[in-house]
């Protein structure tokens, strides 16, 4: 998909996962990453990344040592949110607003890893997808269910 799209950058929130995975691949195609860490950084590892295992641990500390080393201009944004509550739903604008701001009037795509038709009850992600869309984004759906194609949905 980097590939494919060629983006000029990758901005996420560096969770376990389709995050980490997405900002690895775009560190192997020398692609610009932009971390937004809504909550500290200790925080932020313990609520999204430490619960799938050490390996990914492993991985969230070498992507931030290169997005901090500031390799082929990437950068770190760390946040000031509270950890309380729906703490992520609040990233979402973060996020969406770093991606603004690099973007520099370029195409962005808003990437999401789900069902194209919503998790129920509805997921982070969904909330996710429909910030995008409502600022206009292109949203881009991949699936992850076994056989599903990719789909897109323009906001």
């Amino acid at each position: 998909m980097l590939d494919t799209l060629r983006p000029s950058g990758v901005v996420s929130a560096a969770a376990s996962g389709a995050d980490l995975i997405v900002l690895e691949e775009a560190i192997i195609r020398s692609i610009a990453i932009h971390v937004v860490l809504p909550i500290s950084r200790e925080e932020f590892v313990n609520k999204s990344v430490a619960d799938a295992g050490p390996d990914w641990v492993s991985s969230f500390n070498a992507v931030l040592q290169h997005a901090s080393a500031g390799r082929g201009s990437s950068s770190i944004l760390q946040g000031d949110a509270v950890s309380s509550g729906q703490w992520y739903l609040a990233a979402h604008d973060e996020l969406l607003g770093r991606a603004v701001v690099l973007a520099d009037g370029q195409p962005i795509v808003a990437l999401t890893i789900r069902p194209p038709e919503g998790e129920i009850p509805p997921s982070g992600t969904d909330e996710f997808a429909s910030r995008a869309a409502r600022l206009g984004l292109l949203v881009l759906n991949i699936d992850p269910r076994a056989g599903s194609p990719a789909s897109v949905t323009i906001g």
